[in-house]
């Protein structure tokens, strides 16, 4: 087994975590450790996490077609390239507000 092999292995767990996780808080509408409290908020948390687990799951599609031929590098560049716009949209209109809050606060009182 090659490095990118065990890269490819935990991008594909952690996609599909992501996407369980993801599917979880928007069917429910709830968030494990409580931290969104309004419908809003978990809405756009469940999203953020399907579309960072596409993000994942794009990359290692791509890079697991490559290496059993089952298509081209054209293809694998088009999966990759996908995934990218997928972690941008995620990033830039989906992240959560709350996310670094605890982080940002231990940083300010430090400085």
């Amino acid at each position: 087994m090659e490095f990118m092999d065990g890269v490819n292995v935990i991008m594909a767990v952690m996609g599909l975590g992501e996407l369980l996780l993801g599917s979880y808080v928007l069917t429910t509408g709830r968030v494990p450790g409580g931290r969104a409290r309004t419908p809003d908020r978990t809405r756009k948390l469940g999203v953020y996490l399907i579309l960072f687990s596409g993000f994942f799951l794009l990359q290692v599609v791509g890079y697991v077609g490559v290496r059993l031929d089952l298509f081209s590098s054209v293809i694998r560049g088009v999966l990759v390239l996908l995934a990218f716009a997928l972690g941008v949209i995620a990033l830039t209109r989906y992240r959560p507000q709350f996310a670094l809050t605890r982080f940002r606060r231990r940083t300010k009182d430090t400085l």
